[in-house]
This record gives structure tokens, C-alpha cells and sequence, in this order.
């Protein structure tokens, strides 16, 4: 009996390897995020005193104003600056539409602001947290934790990660612009 790959040149042998590689590679891949979330963070130097800038990040009715994508809070036990009080979050990208419901994990006042969200698309902790660099120029750290609901949406996480750094980038620009609206004194 003849060896049929022997017969194969060169090139073929390196397609062969290419697809057994590539094959590999998916599966190892889809065995990694099945059960995975994913962390991004931005940061941002603000002109504006930290006190302006946590009344913003804190309250309930500047933060549509301000984070991107962000129809809609609506209170259900509290404000965000008690811990465990819960808030109905409406958001819209596009044209898609969608709610989550948001709990006040942990809160240091007039620094962190940690918050759990959950809808069916996906759930996401997020720190919002503040220092002080001088009395008119403070540095705002988000940091967000994302684990998709859908396995697919895991999968290809990495396709997202354009639309996680433009929402952050417009957030963090439209706080800018109304904490320094709101804070007359640093501006100049």
C-alpha cells in the first residue's frame, strides 16, 4: 500500500498544517470564554475640582447628561449614593434599546462609586473612582467589568471593543465639558 501523504507537495502539507492550527486555535478559544468576563479602562485628566466632578459622576440626574449611551435612570430604593439602593438604567445604542437594573455596591464619598449591572444582554461591574491631582485637576478612572450573556457575544468580545472605547471616549469628553461648565473657577 502506497503512503498517499508523501505524494503531497509541499504547499498541501502547509495548508494541512494551517487548518489543524486554526482548528486548534478556535477550540482552545472557545473553551476559554465560556465562562469569562472581560475588564476595560479609561482614565481621564478633568479641568475641574473633585467636588464638581463627583457631584456629576454620583448623581442621579446629571449622569444621563453625561455617560454615553444613557436614556433614562429611574430610582427604585434609593439614589446612587446609598450602598445597596437599586435604579432602573435605560439605554439605547443605535437603534437598539435595552434596560438594566443597577445596584450602589460600595460607595466612598467624594471618591468611589461602585456599581452592579444586570439586563439580559449582559452584566458589568463598574468603579468610577476620582484623585485629586490640584484644586482644579482631577483624574477619573472607570473601570469596567463585562461578561456578555450570550456565549457568541464572548466569543467575539474583541469585535466590540471599538464601541466600549468610542462610549468611553464621548462620556468622558461631555463630563468634561459639564464639569467645566459647572466650575467656573477652574476654567481659564
Amino acid at each position: 500500500m502506497r503512503d498517499r501523504f508523501s505524494d503531497w507537495s509541499l504547499y498541501h502539507k502547509l495548508v494541512l498544517a494551517f487548518v489543524a492550527a486554526l482548528g486548534v486555535g478556535i477550540v482552545i478559544r472557545a473553551i476559554l470564554v465560556i465562562d469569562t468576563a472581560f475588564e476595560v479602562t479609561y482614565q481621564r485628566d478633568v479641568n475641574a475640582s473633585a467636588e464638581t466632578v463627583w457631584s456629576w459622576v454620583s448623581g442621579d440626574t446629571n449622569r444621563d447628561k453625561w455617560q454615553a449611551e444613557l436614556m433614562d435612570l429611574v430610582e427604585l430604593t434609593g439614589p446612587s449614593t446609598e450602598p445597596g439602593a437599586t435604579r432602573l438604567v435605560f439605554w439605547k445604542r443605535g437603534l437598539r434599546r435595552w434596560q438594566a437594573v443597577e445596584r450602589t455596591r460600595d460607595i466612598i464619598p467624594g471618591r468611589v462609586l461602585s456599581l452592579y449591572q444586570s439586563s439580559d444582554q449582559d452584566t458589568r461591574w463598574v468603579s468610577i473612582s476620582l484623585q485629586v491631582i490640584d484644586t482644579c485637576t482631577t483624574t477619573v478612572t472607570i473601570e469596567e467589568i463585562i461578561e456578555p450573556s450570550e456565549y457568541l457575544k464572548r466569543f467575539w468580545f474583541f469585535n466590540q471593543r471599538p464601541l466600549h472605547n468610542q462610549r468611553m471616549a464621548a462620556s468622558l469628553d461631555a463630563l468634561e465639558r459639564w464639569t467645566s461648565r459647572e466650575d467656573t473657577s477652574c476654567s481659564g
